[in-house]
């Protein structure tokens, strides 16, 4: 189980190198999307939240 983490401009994963992969390629889905566009797009709060 992957525990997701993300602040403005940060996103932290916990678990298994292989789940982080299969969280990281949904997160991209099929677009080019940077990770800093995603995180900007998310906008979350400045407290740390879990998933």
């Amino acid at each position: 189980m992957v525990k997701t983490y993300m602040t403005n401009n940060r996103l932290r994963l916990v678990g298994k190198a292989w789940e982080i992969r299969a969280v990281l390629r949904t997160f991209a889905g099929t677009s080019s999307t940077t990770l800093h566009q995603f995180l900007s797009a998310n906008n979350a709060s400045v407290e740390d939240r879990a998933e």
